[in-house]
């Protein structure tokens, strides 16, 4: 299974302290220009400004390498545990929304449509920068089912996966449609989301 992480320092002539952001903005410049399939190594050393065996020491394969590049532009949730369903959505959607007005989401984007030929490598990134931001959606819906916020016949997995979703389409699209920002389209889509959630009786917090 490929890893995100460096290898293991070996003795020698010390490393160079900013190659690992170098080489790691120079898999993101790649896969922009290229995608998956046209990632070479040559090119990640050039831009880099690093010797090939520079990259092999600290990712030995090529797989390791892309997977550390796409790592960078991947959502890493902290569960808020404000103690309130709505509000710990709110934060957790206005996580996700700043990160995915970036630019730099698009490239991730991108090479999604690369994945299906490539079983191994989309495998590790959905463990490592989809897996996890979904585990702390889930995480605060069960939360808010404990407090008796959330109906009991809400499926978590699938209301985590609905959220995330349109952010990631609807509410991106629409806002950029009408020349808004993600944000403006929260409180719109949150109302909306909530409401679907919500134990009979819970009207929320505001």
């Amino acid at each position: 299974m490929a890893s995100t992480s460096p290898a293991a320092a070996k003795h020698g002539r010390p490393r160079d302290p900013g190659a690992d952001e170098r080489i790691l903005q120079a898999v993101v410049d790649e896969l922009a220009e290229v995608g998956i399939v046209g990632l070479r190594i040559n090119s990640v050393a050039a831009r880099a400004k690093v010797a090939k065996r520079t990259l092999y020491t600290r990712w030995p394969e090529r797989d390791d390498l892309i997977l550390a590049g796409l790592a960078t532009l991947s959502v890493r949730l902290d569960p808020p545990c404000t103690g309130s369903l709505e509000q710990d959505i709110r934060l957790l959607y206005d996580a996700m929304a700043e990160h995915l007005d970036s630019p730099r989401w698009l490239i991730g984007a991108r090479c999604s449509f690369e994945f299906p030929d490539h079983p191994e490598l989309y495998a590790t990134f959905q463990r490592d920068c989809i897996d996890q931001p979904l585990a702390v959606i889930e995480d605060v819906l069960r939360d808010a089912q404990v407090r008796g916020e959330l109906r009991s016949d809400i499926d978590r997995s699938v209301a985590a996966e609905t959220f995330a979703a349109t952010i990631g389409g609807f509410s991106t699209h629409i806002a950029r449609l009408r020349g808004m920002n993600t944000h403006a389209v929260r409180d719109r889509f949150l109302d909306l989301f909530l409401h679907g959630l919500r134990a009979v009786g819970d009207t929320g917090s505001g």
